[in-house]
């Protein structure tokens, strides 16, 4: 009989358990595990910041040509935008509600040696403008998503309208796509690793003193999440997909857990 393998997300909670206790064992030793543990977690991160820009480059520009019709994506882009944004208020108006009432529990923060200057307020129009590339390159070597985002769009409306002349292009972004989703599959599955190597140097350098006070933000958080999901994400899910939200749930509980 063959054995169940362990999800992603069990992976990575144990991970998380693990690295608090081997935190709090190896306390002596911070300086060790800050140079020769950390490191690990670090690479975890650099191969993140890597794959990201051209996964979401190219499944952009997939997902456009998949579509084939520039009014059809127009569409659906701006009903996109416009429930973007109506969760995203939620989201804030949950998050400053819930912060307000904990903040009493939260530990206070040494601040009376920090300064700040504030930098001149930037216009909306420059703003608007800064949405747009000037180069192809840059946007992608800064990782500057919104410009990303811009190029894939564009670029996508032009194999389009490029018609046969452009369908080896469309298949070769197709193609590339998958690459590099496999690639992300691949630097995800790391991830109970990194979340070890990054979590366990910090609780060797700040003690168990440090979990409780994560402890205390990461339940606000959670909170607010839960709230979040069950008031919007259940109902949108079942209201524009006709899913069940407790199908969707369970099939996004890696990518939850790996957030976590």
């Amino acid at each position: 009989m063959q054995k169940k393998k362990l999800s992603l997300a069990l992976k990575i909670f144990i991970a998380l358990v693990l690295a608090i206790v081997a935190g709090l064992v190896f306390q002596n030793q911070a300086d060790i595990l800050t140079t020769y543990v950390k490191p690990f977690g670090t690479i975890f991160l650099n191969l993140l910041k890597f794959i990201i820009v051209p996964v979401v480059l190219c499944s952009i520009m997939d997902g456009i040509l998949s579509m084939k019709d520039i009014k059809k994506v127009g569409s659906i882009g701006i009903k996109t935008v416009i429930y973007y944004f109506c969760t995203t208020a939620f989201a804030i108006t949950i998050g400053l509600l819930f912060a307000n009432i904990a903040k009493g529990a939260f530990p206070l923060i040494e601040t009376s040696n920090l300064t700040y200057e504030a930098s001149e307020p930037i216009s909306f129009m420059t703003t608007f403008v800064n949405i747009f590339p000037s180069n192809f390159f840059e946007p992608m070597v800064n990782a500057n998503m919104l410009q990303v985002i811009v190029i894939a769009i564009i670029v996508g409306f032009g194999i389009i309208l490029a018609g046969k002349d452009g369908e080896v292009v469309a298949k070769a972004i197709h193609s590339l796509n998958v690459v590099f989703v496999k690639c992300m599959d691949m630097i995800i599955k790391l991830s109970p690793i990194a979340v070890f190597c990054l979590l366990c140097p910090v609780v060797a350098d700040n003690g168990a003193e440090i979990v409780g006070s994560l402890a205390k933000v990461l339940g606000v958080a959670y909170v607010c999440y839960i709230i979040h999901s069950i008031c919007i994400y259940s109902i949108s899910v079942k209201l524009f997909a006709n899913l069940s939200p407790i199908k969707f749930f369970k099939e996004m509980m890696p990518a939850i857990m790996f957030a976590f």
